[in-house]
């Protein structure tokens, strides 16, 4: 058997996203360079034959000293255990990787200047490239050799997947099945592909949480082959963690009520993490409240407040912490009594109607509308930091929370029967 250890985007240098104030003293011990070393620390315990780095190792590509010390740290390490590290460069570090490969003995850069370049590693074989410069908008598997054992060779590439107009080394599905390897280890996209199919093709996803929006888990993953195939585990080693964390409201009377229940879910995600193996340090969660709201015109309000005024608390060995707090709550009234009326309220609660069945003639149309409207908000230089991915179901659910929203404000201003 064959054994790597396969790490997608590091971005040595980069600072932990959105911790709450209390833990910014620990934010060195949570970031990417933690992630590493223990990522380092589980290759030399396992004795992999090799640590295989997808791109992107560094952040920037002026921070030659700033990813120096540790990554030379970990490679020097690895090597004292026999373990020898490949790497291919991303757009992020095109220029400081090569550097840094001239400047650390045992870190082996594959496929330099864009060109395929195969490596052998106990029976298999590693093929890497690597970009030549920050931007390549041409498929690098148009160029790919040919492989005479292909159930011996791990593909290893940073690249944009099925994204034509990318200008980041774009690939299709269709290329990555058809190039014969046992694998293909991706890196570039931070959300990690399941990679379960008897030929893993995807993405291994980022080292550790490099924005609070990447929720789940992040680590490294163990690829083990032998004859009889590949099989890949992710192990989610990293230091911090951001978790989505569905809190129903449905039962609760009062605003005062949101602390509690926030903790009873919040101990039932730190129970589940404990069971595994590996648990991250510190957990930010990301709470979405659902379910049917009795008090929806305060809720905002009192999400805020709660977000505003927690602080950290331990659970279970983990310490957590409410990064954020949104509203995907159901108003309390019945829309299809109010859709009755001739007012605006009428109006507003059709229209919504209209947004919750996609069969309507006109729902496709509301959402064309809102999609043109956001995209104008969201090319304002407020928010261009924010994702701006809008495709159907994020515009659906913009719309209807801002609807519901402003159909609890005409009712209460009218005094209407709701």
């Amino acid at each position: 058997m064959t054994t790597l250890l396969a790490i997608g985007d590091i971005h040595l240098g980069r600072i932990p996203a959105a911790l709450h104030p209390d833990l910014a003293p620990q934010a060195a011990q949570l970031g990417p360079e933690a992630a590493w070393s223990r990522a380092v620390t589980e290759a030399i315990n396992r004795k992999v034959d090799a640590v295989v780095l997808a791109g992107d190792v560094v952040e920037r590509s002026r921070d030659l000293l700033v990813a120096y010390g540790d990554l030379k740290n970990g490679v020097e390490k690895l090597a004292t255990a026999g373990i020898p590290v490949l790497a291919v460069a991303g757009n992020h570090d095109t220029l400081v990787l090569p550097r840094l490969a001239r400047e650390i003995n045992a870190l082996q850069l594959l496929g330099a200047d864009g060109r395929w370049q195969e490596k052998s590693v106990g029976k298999l074989n590693v093929i890497g490239w690597s970009f030549p410069r920050p931007q390549v908008r041409h498929s690098p598997l148009k160029d790919f050799p040919h492989i005479s054992q292909p159930e011996r060779v791990i593909g290893l590439l940073h690249c944009d997947r099925d994204q034509a107009d990318s200008p980041y080394a774009p690939v299709t599905s269709a290329e990555l099945e058809a190039a014969p390897t046992a694998a293909w280890l991706l890196g570039h996209i931070h959300q990690p592909d399941p990679l379960s199919a008897p030929r893993p093709i995807g993405y291994l996803g980022s080292l550790s949480a490099l924005r609070a929006s990447e929720t789940g888990a992040r680590g490294p993953w163990l690829l083990n082959w032998s004859e009889s195939g590949v099989e890949i585990e992710q192990l989610p080693l990293a230091p911090l963690r951001y978790e989505a964390l569905e809190v129903d409201v449905s039962q609760l009377e009062r605003p005062e009520m949101l602390a509690e229940a926030t903790l009873a879910a919040a101990r039932g995600l730190a129970t589940r993490l404990s069971k595994h193996e590996f648990m991250p340090d510190v957990v930010g969660l990301r709470i979405q409240w659902v379910g049917s709201c009795r008090f929806e015109r305060e809720l905002p309000t009192a999400s805020a407040q709660l977000v505003e005024e927690s602080r950290p608390w331990r659970e279970r060995g983990m310490v957590l912490f409410i990064q954020k707090a949104v509203v995907r709550t159901q108003a309390d009234f019945d829309l299809a009594d109010i859709a009755q009326r001739s007012d605006p309220c009428g109006l507003l609660a059709r229209r919504l109607l209209i947004l919750a069945n996609p069969e309507h003639d006109e729902h496709q149309r509301m959402l064309d509308q809102g999609r043109s409207r956001l995209l104008r908000v969201a090319g304002l230089r407020e928010f261009q930091a924010l994702d701006t991915e809008l495709d159907d179901a994020s515009v659906r659910d913009w719309l209807q929370r801002a609807g519901q929203r402003a159909l609890l404000e005409l009712l209460a201003q009218r005094r209407g029967p709701a």
